[in-house]
């Protein structure tokens, strides 16, 4: 099924419309009405650009007058692989006009990953910059288009533009609203039910899954972080997470368009240029993962008067210290929020400055009011009780339309009365506090971007001198976690660390992907059936590293 066909339910649909809690509105139609309230507000600052709502209206505008010149339509996808800069916001909105797609792609993903998604996701059309930090993007979609028959655009932001693609500083000096009446772009906007983003995310298995988020489940997420931090215009936000997450997407793009809020994006991350930009623009709040916290924590210039606008740092994806979360409070001034959330169901739970101190330190926070959340036995589902350890399960009106083109996988974690197993083995107190105490998925989370251990394990099973792999994570007090390899070899002599990085860096693995620690050995630990137990090499690799296993 296109993806332009695709819809909920209509029980889903009827069910969160008479809650009140799908707004039937598209992203455009907040933007829209920013401009006629604050236009000359200033909507977003990056690396260049200081654009105010209207100004972003306008670029936005021509940028979808000139998609339909090129022949986009509803449902088309539009993917954009940038790094935090504000041509990625000016071609989100300008597809949310016309209705086509949005699928943002980490910038740090590279051939081996972004063939995948641009032939899976059909994308009609790419952007990309023409070389960011030494790597050209230009070069690698040259090297993919061939095996792209549906790719059939490219804009590239930068002046290295090879014969093919266009310049996207170009198409925006074109006024293509001369050729596209006022009334065109009204018409075509969306369904708010219609798919609005397509996101990737890394699962167990080694291909990545499209997760479909529509305009009303996105917005219902968008609202849930608006309310739970009681974010008003009056806020400034600050994002270093990259936009390719979900984290970036919502709460540094759609927040702050939905809400008029001005959001202050950083290309890449540097914890004292991080502290400069708060300092001068007057961030007060952010998400990001826990390695942007530790990083801001300890930056040289930091302190309570470099950070005294910044009130929240809103912390998931990672185990936060609890001794980060309390030198962030008494040393700087700033609550640490921790949460709960996903690609697929995003936020579910927060910690405000109203939560008790046990609660703020030794919790992932407290459920939103308008999720559900029940623990289940993981094997059998049944359900398990007050403080007893469960496989947590949600139903939120802001849960994804499912995984595209993939019905099996959609419904192995949500069931058809739109419950979602999160894979996350958690704890729930009396009072719907959450702590995540494990998790049954085969995951690596570094520095709160998810790493499918299946993945290198069936890249490294095809290197000659590999018998057997199993990849695990290893703690990290900064990162939380990174990938340790562990092998079995063939006869003859052993794998090296720098065969196995260069025969993955040969296959275009991703360089934040790759196993930091081989380990050698002439067996596994497994069980009656087979199947290997990492959760013995998690704990020899833990105490190899004289660190605690981490719980998540």
């Amino acid at each position: 099924m296109a993806i332009r066909d695709i819809y909920h339910d209509a029980e889903t649909i009827q069910r969160y419309r008479q809650a009140g809690a799908w707004s039937d509105t598209t992203l455009d139609d907040h933007l829209r009405e920013h401009v006629r309230a604050r236009g000359d507000k200033l909507a977003i600052v990056d690396r260049g650009w200081r654009l105010t709502f209207a100004e972003l209206d306008r670029l936005a505008r021509r940028v979808a007058c000139g998609l339909r010149g090129l022949g986009l339509a509803s449902g088309d996808v539009i993917s954009i692989q940038t790094p935090n800069w504000a041509e990625w916001l000016i071609m989100h909105c300008a597809a949310t006009k016309i209705g086509a797609v949005t699928n943002s792609i980490g910038s740090v993903y590279r051939h081996r990953e972004v063939g995948y998604i641009l032939d899976y996701a059909e994308t009609a059309l790419m952007l990309i910059p023409d070389a960011f930090r030494g790597f050209s993007y230009t070069a690698m979609v040259a090297e993919l288009w061939p095996r792209l028959p549906n790719l059939r655009h490219v804009l590239v932001i930068g002046d290295d533009v090879p014969p093919g693609m266009r310049s996207f500083r170009e198409f925006l000096d074109t006024p293509w609203e001369d050729e596209c009446a006022a009334g065109d772009l009204t018409a075509l906007r969306p369904d708010p039910n219609q798919v609005a983003t397509l996101m990737f995310t890394s699962g167990t298995e080694a291909n990545p899954k499209g997760v479909m988020h529509t305009h009303n489940t996105i917005g219902r997420g968008t609202w849930q972080v608006q309310e739970a931090y009681g974010l008003t215009a009056d806020d400034v936000i600050f994002m270093a997470s990259p936009i390719g997450h979900s984290t970036a997407l919502v709460v540094g793009a759609r927040l702050p368009v939905m809400y008029g809020i001005t959001t202050v994006w950083q290309e890449h991350w540097n914890p004292e240029a991080a502290v400069d930009l708060i300092a001068r623009e007057g961030c007060t709040f952010t998400l990001s993962a826990t390695p942007f916290l530790h990083g801001l924590v300890h930056a040289a210039n930091a302190n309570r008067d470099t950070l005294r606008t910044f009130r929240t740092f809103s912390c998931g994806g990672a185990p936060i210290p609890r001794d980060l979360i309390r030198r962030s409070e008494e040393q700087h001034g700033f609550l640490v929020s921790a949460l709960y959330g996903s690609s697929e169901a995003l936020v579910n739970s927060t910690i405000t400055r109203a939560d008790p101190l046990d609660k703020r330190h030794g919790t992932d926070g407290k459920i939103l009011p308008d999720v559900e959340a029940r623990l289940v036995d993981p094997d059998t589902g049944v359900p398990r009780g007050v403080g007893e350890e469960g496989e947590l399960q949600l139903r939120t009106p802001a849960l994804f339309a499912g995984y595209y083109k993939d019905p099996a996988r959609t419904g192995a974690v949500v069931s058809p009365d739109r419950w979602y197993g999160t894979g996350d083995l958690c704890t729930l107190d009396r009072e719907r506090y959450v702590s995540v105490v494990g998790r049954k998925k085969d995951m690596i989370i570094r520095g709160g971007a998810n790493i499918s251990a299946r993945e290198i394990e069936e890249l490294l099973f095809t290197h000659p001198k590999v018998a057997s792999v199993a990849c695990v994570a290893m703690p990290d007090p900064v990162l939380a976690e990174r990938v340790c390899a562990f092998v079995i070899c063939q006869p003859g002599p052993p794998l090296t660390f720098d065969e196995m990085i260069a025969f993955l860096k040969g296959q275009h693995m991703s360089v934040w992907k790759l196993p930091e620690r081989l380990e050698v050995r002439d067996a596994f630990p497994m069980t009656p059936s087979g199947k290997i137990q990492k959760y013995q090499l998690r704990e020899e690799i833990a105490r190899l590293v004289g660190q605690k296993a981490l719980i998540r």
